[in-house]
């Protein structure tokens, strides 16, 4: 008690009868004195409720946490308590990873037992705050010093606060939250500031989250002398914070859409504190938030959910996005969420580039059944980085196809080591081996946003192409990876992909597929066959075969064929790996062509072209035939059809029509 009112400013109007008795140490009437002015005074006003009725209605979800019984990240666990009674807060769940003890300091399950009581009015349930919160205080005194243990680091600082507040001024009135209980969380809520202020991280999804929660507390709390300085110290890291940490493009820099929307909020809630405290949001803020919003509406899938790359959960954010559309004044947000029934139709072609996170969004409408691709031509991240740079996902006719293998687990095994490696994605294994770290890019990230002449979105065509040259592990001399994809708007893709290397190697070109396709080989291609949804085809083209085996929930003797849409989840998903062994520098592409009901009929004639570059014809059904030409190394010209070359990138000849260049010139032979 003697450091809580140590922590006050009892110069603060109000705070008279408060000083009185700390002045003579009477720390019981000096308690009360407090509450009785929390009672009176309008802070924290946004987070308070009215009193509820008590009854003995229940609430089954409540009620396990009463029993000592949480779930985290899908594991359910019931934390053993202590000799004293208490709970054991360092219980690493029946999993023992890290992150469910981690989780359980974060005291999101708090809003559950409090949403609860204001539901039923059951007082079991404001007791169970009350016993928890002071059992918590009590249990993990604040040593000063950062990542003691996991009570002490910098993310579960950061929440608790913010889990704490609706609790203390949403109960105030209530005889269930006992007095003592209240002064306890006040008593640690300095702890709480000093920690974030001294410790917090510097570039990282981190950073927003430790000064969203510094501003909380300061904004809620005003009553303590360090809340003002608090507040404007958040408000300096945070406004740096928004350019340092997000690419101009609006995308947070580790790359990771999961991680990109956990910064977006904390920056929102710092932006929401302001408004509380009656401060003005600054208007860079203010346009760095819209583009953070912008990224997640216009990388979206025609599902709602995000993509599902680096360290990320498939989630779905299309209810959020509505509420950030109406609040930041974007019609064409509310379009695409919407697939059209409300704003109005974004302008332009529906493909996006996002050139300085070199992520590439091919789609072909906006509609709930829209063909839709991501395309990872960018840096590695500054976090949460996986090794799989060149990746392709790819969804048709309302579900997923091609799919990133996610995330699945932090804790350090063979799993961590799959899923965040090259295994787990849609890219060529070179020797039997996955990319390497790509460069590194340290806070503040230095990087450059993809050429002028990467990407190119054309009304019938879109085009990307980048490179994968920073070594593969455990590879030693040349080997370096060239894609490029080239999307014929609402009819297919083809892949292009050069391995240029040094000697002969052994290459795997991996297809991992989402867990509900049934997926078939017809004459050493693939097909989907699940009725009435979207399936494809994809159909290997090059000068070489290629031999063709499935993985599928595979353990051992490697890890293969696994699919994780969560945290903690994961399923098995087969995987189609094409070989090719003995190569030398190899060129092949790739023709995928979904629909929204049956895989259709594809057929492909692969053309002798120059080194560096590759010709292909396509027919899919009955429709005419179309030439695509790429030129993925050097400058040569490529001949192509109709007595015509290619002195550029990439050119599409259709039947009757004139050539379509995406980039460069085509001129007579």
């Amino acid at each position: 008690m003697r450091s809580l009112f140590a922590a006050l400013d009892l110069e603060r109007q109000g705070l008279e009868a408060v000083k009185t008795a700390a002045v003579r140490e009477d720390w019981l009437a000096a308690g009360e004195a407090l509450l009785a002015y929390y009672r009176q005074s309008t802070s924290g006003g946004w987070l308070r409720h009215a009193p509820v009725t008590p009854t003995s209605a229940t609430d089954p979800q409540a009620d396990t946490l009463l029993r000592d019984t949480f779930v985290f990240y899908t594991v359910e666990g019931t934390v053993p308590r202590r000799p004293d009674g208490g709970l054991d807060w360092q219980y690493t769940g029946p999993n023992n990873d890290h992150e469910w003890a981690l989780a359980l300091n974060r005291h999101f399950f708090l809003s559950t037992l409090l949403k609860a009581y204001f539901a039923t009015g059951n007082p079991a349930y404001a007791h169970g705050l009350d016993a928890l919160l002071r059992d918590w205080v009590l249990t993990n005194p604040y040593f000063g010093q950062a990542n003691a243990d996991f009570a002490w680091r910098g993310l579960e600082v950061s929440f608790r606060p913010k889990a704490w507040a609706p609790v203390f001024f949403g109960l105030l009135t209530d005889e269930a939250f006992s007095p003592a209980t209240r002064l306890l969380l006040l008593s640690s809520l300095p702890d709480h500031a000093d920690y974030l202020r001294r410790f917090h991280d510097r570039g990282s999804n981190w950073t927003t989250m430790e000064m969203s929660g510094l501003a909380l507390i300061s904004a809620a709390w005003p009553e303590f002398k360090q809340a003002s300085a608090d507040l404007d110290y958040a408000r300096g890291i945070l406004t740096a914070e928004m350019t340092a940490q997000n690419y101009p493009d609006g995308v947070q820099k580790e790359l990771a859409s999961h991680y990109h929307y956990v910064s977006l909020i904390n920056f929102e809630q710092f932006a929401t504190t302001l408004q509380h405290a009656g401060l003005p949001v600054p208007d860079a803020y203010a346009k760095g938030l819209e583009g953070m919003w912008n990224y997640l509406a216009y990388s979206m899938q025609p599902d709602g959910a995000n993509p599902l790359n680096n360290d990320s959960d498939r989630d779905n954010y299309r209810e959020i996005l509505l509420g950030a559309a109406k609040t930041y004044g974007r019609p064409d947000w509310a379009f695409i969420v919407s697939h059209g029934a409300q704003g109005t139709a974004p302008a332009g072609v529906p493909s996006v580039v996002f050139p300085w996170a070199g992520h590439v969004v091919m789609r072909s409408g906006w509609e709930a059944t829209a063909q839709y691709a991501f395309f990872d031509a960018g840096p590695w991240g500054t976090a949460h980085q996986h090794n799989d740079k060149l990746h392709v996902s790819l969804s048709a006719g309302g579900r997923e196809l091609l799919v990133d293998g996610g995330r699945y687990t932090y804790v350090n095994s063979a799993w961590r080591e799959f899923f965040h490696g090259s295994f787990a994605h849609n890219v060529i294994l070179i020797d039997g081996q996955g990319q390497g770290p790509g460069g590194q890019h340290p806070y503040p990230a230095a990087t450059v946003p993809l050429a002028s002449d990467a990407t190119a979105l054309l009304p019938d065509v879109d085009y990307a192409q980048a490179t994968f040259s920073d070594g593969y592990q455990n590879v030693e001399g040349v080997a370096i990876h060239t894609r490029a994809v080239v999307y014929l708007r609402d009819k297919y893709w083809v892949v292009f992909d050069r391995v240029e290397t040094d000697r002969p190697r052994t290459l795997a070109a991996l297809w991992h597929f989402h867990p509900a396709c049934t997926v078939t080989e017809e004459r050493g291609m693939l097909v989907t066959t699940d009725p009435a949804v979207g399936n494809l085809r994809l159909v290997p083209v090059s000068g070489q075969p290629w031999q063709l085996h499935f993985a599928r929930g595979q353990e051992k003797p490697d890890i293969q064929g696994w699919y994780s849409v969560k945290y903690n989840l994961k399923e098995p998903a087969t995987c189609a790996i094409y070989t090719l062994r003995n190569a030398v520098t190899t060129t092949c592409a790739w023709v995928i062509a979904p629909d929204e009901r049956r895989a259709p009929v594809v057929r492909t004639v692969w053309h002798p072209a120059p080194d560096g570059a590759a010709r292909l014809t396509i027919a899919i059904g009955d429709q005419p035939p179309t030439e695509i030409a790429v030129r993925l190394s050097g400058t040569g010209v490529v001949p192509i059809g109709c007595g015509l070359q290619l002195d550029g990138f990439c050119a599409v000849l259709r039947e009757g029509q004139p050539p379509l260049v995406v980039h460069g010139r085509v001129r007579v032979a």
